[in-house]
């Protein structure tokens, strides 16, 4: 019988769509932990996945802009479109939901943040800063920050959502 109908799953079948913890009190014992297995991984996924790709958006968008309207030279840097296409991997990398994935998403995340802490500060001086500058290197360095929060909580298996 459907999960719909409020019927019970069979034990060991998986939920596909549709809102899983409306479900959980028609689920037996055994169906309920192959869903709470798989629930956090999608969770995860889709965050990690979406905090990724906004932040990487934010960041061409600011770099497209700085070169339009301040002159810079950025669109001729290859290394500004390796380093997106970096992130871009790495968010396709993060949607497989391999654990050596999240770990790969995990070390680099941080690896950025370091960048962005300690090197950033170094080139791009308060003089050449404008608020918008601020408001996106702030906004940024957020979204990696809890990019790297998620995938810390994804690697140590906490499960998102109410208690049960």
């Amino acid at each position: 019988m459907s999960a719909d109908a409020g019927g019970e799953w069979p034990p060991g079948t998986m939920i596909k769509g549709g809102s899983v913890m409306g479900q959980v009190a028609t689920i037996g014992r055994e169906g309920l932990a192959m869903v709470r297995d798989a629930a956090p991984r999608a969770t995860y996924t889709r965050q990690v996945t979406q905090v990724l790709s906004v932040a990487t958006l934010l960041s061409m968008a600011y770099t497209v802009y700085t070169a339009l309207t301040l002159g810079t030279d950025d669109l001729r840097n290859p290394v500004a479109y390796i380093v997106y296409g970096i992130w871009w991997g790495l968010i396709l990398l993060v949607r497989t939901d391999k654990r050596w994935a999240w770990w790969v998403v995990a070390v680099a995340t941080g690896l950025m943040l370091l960048v962005g802490v300690f090197y950033y500060p170094t080139v791009f001086v308060p003089e050449q800063q404008t608020t918008l500058g601020w408001f996106e290197n702030d906004l940024y360095m957020g979204l990696l920050l809890l990019a790297e929060y998620l995938c810390i909580q994804r690697l140590r298996g906490v499960v998102l959502g109410p208690k049960s």
